[in-house]
């Protein structure tokens, strides 16, 4: 599905629900968002290259819409951001190499979200994300490439939502991600994913989430694979903080008959609130351990990542906040193990109600016990964003 047809369903999807001219009675709300952000950004390692590092500089202009529309049952939320990106070598470019400006491109992201409530008991809902981007970590959320190839990702999950009362809640979803390089075949792969989810409320602030998810994985070139995976979830919603922690297993199956079949233990914690409420100071600690989904040549790990980040509001215009990431990702099916290391923070100002500037500086690392897939990166990102909310109506 392409961006412009994901326009003409929201469109679709907008008109269906709140039919023009509108009655009084079921008068809608409409908001309107234009945003622009000009981004430039200095990376010591561009390529994250073991020897001969190449700094870059990166320049990026960001224009899009946040549109959305609601009503008393129902609410279409499309968020759209063309995102143009130029690369420039700081240094002369080796002989032999390609410049950085080769991957230059002009990406999108779309991402469409609508809501029906049918009955007071039962909501049916779709999302849809499409995206052109050179990001890898885009089609997996603990990927561990270095490559830069361009791709269209589109994720589109249709799903429901029925409470059978105050106790017991059942969540239904299907969702099919399509993969498709650009430049080329190998790696483009179609996934479908069925997730079904039976939820029971302790009380107001507990609930147990019993999760069930079952997915195919094909791909042009590669093997296929077949996963199950079952996951107990916990919830508690506290004063200040939110806490998730859930805990379950994973098999998966290869078509490929030369390739062992794998099964390994998941479990993810999230801890997510304020630290002090008056002085508007809050953190986020995460934990997961899983298998990656995409690949291109059966080169699946168990990721195993920790996340810490924290942010500080001094003033209503000035904000500061870090983050620390660290992953450990062991190849099943070689014997490959690598450990990657990210650590950055950054300083916010509004310069007005409409205006932010953003300036961030990080450093990554990869320590591999293979030889020439390390690598250290250095980057500084200074970046300009304009909102501005039209109003609703």
């Amino acid at each position: 599905m392409t961006w412009a047809k994901v326009v003409l369903l929201a469109v679709s999807a907008i008109l269906s629900v709140a039919p023009l001219p509108l009655p009084v009675a079921v008068a809608a709300d409409f908001d309107i968002v234009p945003k622009v952000s000009a981004s430039w950004q200095y990376d010591s390692n561009y390529f994250l290259a073991n020897f001969n590092e190449r700094p870059v500089f990166t320049y990026l202009l960001q224009p899009g819409l946040d549109l959305g529309i609601e009503t008393a049952k129902s609410s279409v939320r499309l968020d759209y951001t063309l995102n143009a990106y130029w690369y420039d070598d700081r240094d002369t470019v080796p002989p032999l190499e390609r410049d950085a400006s080769d991957d230059n491109y002009v990406g999108h992201t779309a991402d469409l979200q609508m809501r029906y409530q049918a009955f007071d008991r039962l909501q049916f809902g779709l999302d849809d994300l499409f995206l052109v981007t050179r990001d890898p970590a885009q089609s997996d959320a603990v990927s561990n490439s270095i490559l830069r190839l361009k791709y269209r990702l589109n994720a589109l999950t249709p799903f429901l939502v029925y409470e059978f009362g105050p106790k017991f809640n059942v969540a239904v979803r299907y969702r099919n991600t399509k993969i498709n390089y650009i430049d080329t075949d190998f790696g483009d792969s179609d996934e479908n994913r069925g997730i079904f989810d039976l939820i029971y409320n302790l009380n107001r602030r507990n609930s147990i989430d019993l999760q069930y998810q079952y997915w195919q994985k094909n791909y042009d070139v590669g093997s296929d694979y077949t996963s199950n995976q079952v996951k107990l979830i916990f919830r508690r919603q506290m004063r200040a903080f939110d806490i998730i922690v859930g805990a379950g297993y994973q098999n998966r199956n290869f078509e490929d008959s030369n390739l062992d079949d794998i099964g390994k233990p998941t479990f993810n914690l999230t801890i997510d609130g304020e630290i002090i409420e008056k002085r508007r100071a809050y953190a986020t600690f995460s934990a997961e351990q899983n298998l990656n989904d995409q690949s291109f040549s059966a080169d699946y790990f168990l990721a195993t990542r920790f996340g810490l980040s924290g942010g500080y509001e001094f003033t209503s215009k000035l904000s500061a906040g870090a983050l620390g990431a660290y992953q450990i990702s062991d190849y099943q099916l070689t014997s490959r193990k690598d450990k990657t290391f990210t650590v950055s923070g950054n300083v916010n100002y509004r310069l007005a109600r409409w205006m932010a500037l953003n300036v961030a500086v990080g450093y990554e690392s990869r320590d591999s016990n293979i030889d020439g897939l390390d690598y250290d990166n250095t980057f500084v990102i200074a970046s300009l964003n304009f909102f501005y909310e039209l109003g609703r109506k």
